[in-house]
Formats: C-alpha cells, structure tokens, sequence
C-alpha cells in the first residue's frame, strides 16, 4: 500500500514539474520592437524577459549561442520564425521551444507604458502551444495614496510580467512526432505566361540540410489531374519537371506532391502560371488634316495606338518606313502601351526627312510572347509653296500669272505691287493658283520705273513662303531680278 502511494506521489509530482525539471529548454530570440521600426530589436527588454522566465525556474539557451544562430542563418527580421529555422532550432541549439515576442508599445514618460505579445512554438512540430499578449499603462497602477504608484518604466516590469506569463504552462508538454516536412529553398516556374503547347519548366531547390537526408521523398508535380515526376539533374541542385502548356486559356496552379517510402505525403503549392490563346488586338489612329483623302501633316502627327481588349504587354515598337520600305524611324520599350506619340518629320538620327509618303506601324507583344501589329499611311510635306511668276506685258497694263509647284494645295496668297515713288499700285488676293493678277500703269513712271512686289502664300498645312521681288518689270524680259530677298518661315522641334 506504501508503495503505492509513493508511486501514486511521484506521477503527480512529474506532472506538475516545470519544463526545466524534463531537461526540455526554450530558445528565447531577441524581441523585435515596433516603436523602433519594421526590424527594431529590444535587447534590454529581452534581458528583463529572460530573468522572469528564469526565476520560474525555465531553462534558456544561452545568449550567444542564440545570436550566433542568428547570424549563421542570416535572419534579419524578428518576431517571427520560419518552419526550417524553427526545425534547425530543435537540430542545432537542441532546444524543445523556441519563444518570439513583439514589443507594440513602450515609453517611460510620460507616464510609463508597456505592451508585449509572445509565442511559445514547439520545435518538433513547429505548434504554437501557448501565446499571450499583455499591456500595461500608468493609469492602471495609480493607487488612492499614491504610495506605491510607479515613478518609471522599471517599477512597472515585475507587476507586467507577472500578468503575462501567469496563463504560461508549467506541466512538462506531450511531444508531437516530428512530422516529414520538405524544406524548401526556392522554386523557379517559368515562364508565367505562355502559349498554348509551350514548354513549361519546373525547378525546385531544397535546403542542404533536406538533400542531405538518406530517406528522399519522391516528388510530383501536379496541375489539375495531370501528374510530372520531378527528378535530380546533374549537379544534384535542383528537382527538374517540364510540360507542354495546356491548350484552353486560364491560369494553372501548380502543386508539388511528395510521398516518403512510409507512405506519409505532403502537398503543398509552389506557383502557377497562365496560358494564353489570342494576340492582342491593337488599333492605330492618326491624327492630321485630311486632303484628298489622304492624310497630311507638315510639322507633327500625332500618333496614337489603342488596345481593343487592354490586357498587359511586355513591350511596344513603333516605326516609319517610307515609300521604298526603308526604315527611318524606330523606338520601342519595355512597358505599357502609350497613350500617343509625337513625330515631327525627323529621322532617328535627327535629319528632317523628305516630303513623301510614310507607312506607320505599331507592334505590340504581350505577356505570352503573342504579337500584334497595325498601320496606317501618312504623306509629310514641309516644304514650303513654291511660287513661280510670270510677266505679260499689254498696253498701258501688266498682266502677272502666278502658279504653285508644289503638290500641296495653298490655302491663301497675296501680293502687294509698289510704284516707283513707294505708293501702293494694287493688292491682290485669293485662296488658290493658279491665278493672274492684273497691273494697271497709268502713268509714265510705272511703266518704265522699278516695280516692286511682295507676295506671300501658305499651303493647308500651314507652310509659309514670303518673297520680295525689287523689280518686277524685269521678269517682263525673261531676265533675272538683280535684286531679290526670297524668306522661307517654317521650323521644326524633335520629339522622336
């Protein structure tokens, strides 16, 4: 009967033990502070969690052995723990829990304030089997009297963390059996978009530690109901799987499946990709004056593409061939489709390009390597109306005929006809040519004297020609003026 009791007293007591009588540890990681920053860290307040968890009678790792963790497994941000370095935990630092925690509010005056919210994870599965989160403020510790009201943030720590890790097990925990978990570097599934039937491939890196492990799991890769086997290439670097894309449009998530020679498995996805069936449809809109039916422009076109169903594209180009199919212009870019271009006439290497006609074209690549084009003809004239006259002599009068050279039809003209003694003889006028103007000369002096002419024209596209003729009799004998100012208005501004 004695026996038995005893027994009976030696379970209990082992139940009621405290994690650091089991020879169980906990690795406690420096608290990342929010009132700092994203990756803030509190040392001190670690160091006041430390001895609260160790007057109970907790076992730690050691600091340093927690910090040179840290920077062999280059973790910047804290408060938190990924499943492999919560399993090198439990491997290197032989730990049974690991404790993060986050620091949410602290200030020492005025009026001292504290709010702290921790995690207990149990390293063989990676459980959280306990959290809390606490918060304090001066206010809540301001008494009648005031005789043991805190002055600082010290004299609030033993009251706060007596509140938080109150609710903290003290009973030796049941240990779950490590589960077959794959540990997972990187994964690489390219491309993301693609084309019907192109080939997808899979690659799949695992950690050092996992390849290094005798019992591999086979793996698969599987999208809907198809299944790829992945296999080792090589260099024993990556697991490797390709497959056609399928043949509908949509996006396929893919799912790596991994079964261990005990038949326990493990899924989990590792990305996805789209496939994509049509090209993109673009438009292409000029915008110039319309002649004839055809489009003019003399100093800029505006350009603009249009997508009829806006989806992303990787890329865009734009080009001007002229009537020989040479290409004078090119541009492109790696980005969204523009709104409008402005081209003003200029070669890519800044040369003003012949009158003539252009062919426009726009191409458009989207996310599947799909392309789509559209164009359109433009005629570019800046040169400016070349005005010919021609001079009749009649009795007591001149008759003057005036023509235009130039393809482009003139929008309006006139000319001012000055007597020898300055005064003005005649002003003429008119909105086409050819056209004869005719000079009456009354008088002795207007028919032998100098007549002098100006004359200006501009084109529908707004070319100006402005000429000066000092002696107009002279062209009545087929002989060159001796004196003649011919201006040309007309300039350009480079936006290609």
């Amino acid at each position: 009967m004695h026996n038995h009791r005893a027994l009976i007293l030696a379970l209990l007591l082992w139940i009621s033990w405290p994690l650091a009588a089991q020879g169980q540890t906990i690795a406690l990681f420096p608290l990342l502070d929010l009132t700092i920053g994203a990756n803030g860290v509190n040392l001190e307040l670690t160091s006041q969690l430390r001895r609260q968890l160790e007057e109970r009678n907790f076992e730690l790792v050691d600091e340093d052995t927690i910090m040179r963790f840290l920077v062999r497994h280059r973790i910047r941000t804290l408060g938190r723990l990924t499943s492999y370095e919560i399993s090198m935990v439990k491997k290197e630092l032989d730990a049974e829990f690991t404790m993060v925690g986050t620091v949410c509010e602290l200030k020492d005056k005025p009026g001292p304030a504290i709010s702290l919210s921790l995690q207990l994870i149990r390293t063989t599965d990676r459980v959280i089997i306990w959290s809390n989160a606490w918060e304090l403020y001066f206010a809540d510790r301001i008494t009648l009297l005031g005789l043991h009201d805190p002055r600082v943030l010290d004299d609030m720590y033993q009251d706060f963390f007596s509140r938080l890790l109150d609710s903290m097990p003290r009973e030796t925990l049941p240990v779950a059996e490590a589960k077959k978990e794959l540990n997972i570097d990187s994964v690489v599934l390219t491309p993301q978009y693609a084309r019907p039937g192109e080939e997808i491939s899979c690659k799949v890196k695992l950690y050092r530690q996992q390849l290094e492990n005798p019992i591999q799991p086979d793996l698969v890769a599987r999208i809907g109901n198809q299944e790829y086997p992945l296999s080792l290439d090589r260099e024993g670097y990556y697991f490797i799987a390709t497959w056609p894309a399928q043949e509908a449009a949509g996006r396929y998530t893919v799912t790596l499946h991994a079964r261990w020679p005990d038949n326990s498995e493990q899924e989990l996805v590792i990305g996805s990709y789209g496939v994509d069936t049509e090209p993109p449809e673009v438009t292409l809109n000029l915008v110039a004056r319309e002649i004839d039916g055809e489009l003019y422009f003399s100093d800029k076109l505006i350009i603009i593409p249009k997508l009829l169903n806006p989806e992303p594209v990787v890329r865009w180009e734009v080009m001007v061939l002229d009537d020989q199919d040479e290409t004078i212009v090119l541009q492109s870019a790696a980005q969204h489709v523009p709104r409008r271009l402005t081209w003003r006439g200029k070669t890519s290497l800044g040369a003003t390009a012949p009158d003539g006609d252009y062919r426009i074209v726009f191409k458009v690549w989207d996310r599947a390597g799909r392309e789509s084009s559209a164009e359109a003809w433009v005629v570019y004239r800046h040169q400016p109306p070349d005005i010919v006259l021609e001079v009749t002599e009649e009795t007591g009068q001149l008759l003057v005929d005036v023509d235009n050279l130039e393809l482009t039809p003139i929008s309006y003209w006139w000319m001012k006809f000055f007597a020898p003694d300055g005064h003005l003889l005649k002003l003429a006028e008119g909105e086409e040519l050819p056209a004869t103007v005719t000079l009456e000369l009354t008088r002795k002096e207007e028919r032998t004297g100098p007549i002098e002419c100006i004359l200006v024209a501009q084109d529908e596209l707004g070319n100006k020609t402005w000429r000066r003729i000092r002696n107009l009799l002279q062209l009545r004998r087929m002989e060159e003026p001796e004196d003649e100012d011919i201006e040309v208005e007309t300039e350009w501004v480079e936006e290609f």
